[in-house]
């Protein structure tokens, strides 16, 4: 859908507007400045540039108006028309009520002294969030329930966190901790330059190459070889790169696990027995697992708004969101960036989409917290944290947090109001 939406006035108005409206979001103001407010301008310009310059032969605030001109005319052409541009696209825009989704592509800026100043503006607009319907669905609410062999998994953490470590002279297995010096050949026949560098971390635990951890399963303590080690995020194939390391294996250490028993629960915390800190653990996975289940219902719920209130994003928003998302350092490849970029505009896009939804039913339903719902909220914390409501105060000020916390609440609300408008399964 395309027109122009002229917002012409009175003789004596500063500005003259055309809206044409282009596809989806995008619009495209004209805009015409007269020559009356344009010499108005050039002349306050050249009286200023006058009282702070200093010609020769002349004293300060006296030279002559053609000696400036002469002198100066083409500085202020360019620095009038730079500056009314900039005045007249911020006036069009309150003007035409609009709301810019991203920076403005200025073109055919034509001027001359003494002559209206016209100019192009084109840009994309914060989209019309429309909500025709925001209950009716089938939503699933599925808790997990608590498994013992969750329970023991988190045990075996516990038992690990508390173990003692003991040395051990013979080649080491995964599960055992390791200490070994590091040091890159250069090349095949190259010796070591005594410049390893020291590692210690536990056997098939992650934190080292599979090839390098091959290579340690086959030293004793106080052993040193040097090996061929294949380096790649994907392993072999394309981008993969083979290196030769010195591996020396300083020490290997076997873990001897407590018991599971009473004398566990001690070390866990203040635990009267094993059954205790074994109920407590039951209770914090119960939680996480309502904590999942609710996060799932949100989801859900947003992608039923999604789908049943379509609308478009503009472009202008999901580039600004996928330049706080990818922090590429001035010397990354652009073609990895662009390769990035086009990979996670789609999740942007839903980020957006869910942010812009859930503003518009706050907006619409009233939602945001009164002031008793925020201090509420903050004793809630200071409760939890175990301060004063003054330095729970205080560190949201420092921090810059007392909006994110009046937002968080809103968001709250407005997943309740959604829960109630749907039916949970």
């Amino acid at each position: 859908m395309s027109g122009d939406i002229s917002t012409g006035g009175p003789p004596d108005r500063q500005l003259d507007v055309a809206m044409e409206i282009g596809d989806g979001w995008t619009r495209k103001l004209t805009i015409t400045i007269p020559p009356e407010r344009v010499g108005r301008a050039r002349a306050a310009e050249r009286k200023r540039l006058a009282k702070k310059v200093r010609i020769k032969g002349f004293r300060r605030g006296k030279i002559p108006v053609d000696v400036i001109e002469q002198r100066y005319g083409d500085f202020l052409d360019e620095h009038v028309r730079s500056v009314l541009v900039q005045e007249a696209y911020r006036e069009a825009v309150d003007e035409t009520d609009l709301r810019p989704a991203g920076a403005a592509h200025i073109t055919n800026v034509q001027y001359s002294p003494g002559e209206r100043l016209t100019f192009q503006a084109e840009f994309e607009i914060m989209p019309s969030v429309s909500l025709d319907r925001v209950g009716g669905f089938k939503i699933a609410r599925d808790i997990a329930p608590v498994t013992d062999e969750e329970v023991s998994e988190i045990l075996e953490g516990i038992r690990s966190e508390h173990a003692d470590w003991s040395p051990v002279e013979r080649v080491p297995k995964d599960g055992e901790r390791v200490s070994v010096a590091i040091e890159p050949l250069p090349d095949p026949d190259s010796e070591p330059r005594g410049e390893a560098r020291p590692y210690q971390f536990v056997l098939g635990s992650g934190q080292a190459l599979e090839d390098v951890e091959l290579a340690i399963k086959q030293l004793a303590p106080g052993e040193a070889r040097a090996f061929d080690i294949t380096f790649s995020e994907q392993g072999e194939g394309d981008g993969s790169e083979r290196r030769r390391l010195h591996i020396r294996l300083e020490g290997v250490e076997e873990q001897k696990l407590p018991d599971l028993d009473d004398s566990l629960a001690a070390l866990a915390g203040d635990f009267a027995d094993l059954g205790a800190l074994e109920e407590a653990i039951r209770g914090d996975l119960a939680r996480h697992h309502e904590e999942e289940a609710e996060s799932r219902i949100r989801g859900q719920l947003i992608q039923s708004l999604i789908d049943a209130n379509p609308f478009a994003v503009p472009g202008a928003l999901v580039d600004r969101y996928l330049d706080e998302m990818i922090r590429a350092p001035e010397d990354a490849a652009p073609e990895k960036v662009r390769e990035a970029r086009k990979e996670l505009a789609p999740l942007a896009e839903g980020r957006i989409k869910e942010q812009l939804i859930l503003d518009r039913l706050i907006e619409r339903e009233s939602l945001l917290p009164s002031d008793e719902e925020v201090r509420a909220e903050i004793e809630r914390i200071a409760d939890r944290r175990g301060v004063s409501t003054h330095e729970v105060r205080r560190q949201l000020a420092r921090e810059g947090n007392f909006e994110s916390l009046g937002r968080n609440l809103a968001v709250e609300k407005a997943f309740e109001y959604l829960k109630g408008q749907s039916g949970l399964e």
